[in-house]
C-alpha cells in the first residue's frame, strides 16, 4: 500500500511514563482502521465522540477504558461536560460514516482548538485537586 491511500489523522498522545502529552501526525490504514487506532492510541476498546471546530465536523478517538486505568490522564478539553482521557485522535468521517483523513489544514485547526482548549484543561485539573 503506498502511503498516498493512507489515512492522515492527527494525535495527542499520552504517555504515562513521563506523565506528558505529544502531538503526532498519523497514518493509519483504510483498511484497517480500528486495528490501527487501537496501537496508536495503546488501547483495546475505543469510543468516538464528533466535535464542531470552526465549523467543521470531526471524529475524536479515544480509549473508552481510559478511566479505568490507575491514574487516569485528562487530555483534551472539549467543554464543561466532554473531558477526554488518555490519548486521542482526530479523523473525520464522511456521509456514510467510513473514516476519511484529515487535510493539512484541518491539522493546524486541531492543533489550534487543542492548543486554546488547552487553560480549560488546566483549570479542570486544580479543581480536581482540591
Amino acid at each position: 500500500m503506498n502511503s498516498n491511500s493512507l489515512l492522515r489523522i492527527f494525535t495527542l498522545e499520552y504517555d504515562a511514563k513521563t506523565n506528558s502529552i505529544s502531538p503526532h501526525v498519523r497514518y493509519i490504514s483504510p483498511d484497517n482502521v480500528l486495528h490501527d487506532l487501537y496501537k496508536v492510541l495503546n488501547c483495546e476498546l475505543v469510543t468516538c465522540t464528533e466535535i464542531e471546530v470552526n465549523g467543521k465536523l470531526f471524529d475524536v478517538w479515544s480509549d473508552d477504558e481510559a478511566l479505568l486505568k490507575e491514574k487516569p490522564a485528562p487530555n483534551l478539553y472539549i467543554d464543561d461536560d466532554l473531558i477526554i482521557f488518555g490519548s486521542v485522535a482526530f479523523a473525520k468521517a464522511d456521509e456514510e460514516g467510513k473514516v476519511v483523513g484529515l487535510e493539512r489544514d484541518d491539522v493546524h485547526l486541531l492543533w489550534d482548538f487543542a492548543l486554546s482548549q488547552f487553560p480549560k484543561l488546566l483549570n479542570f485539573i486544580r479543581r480536581q485537586r482540591r
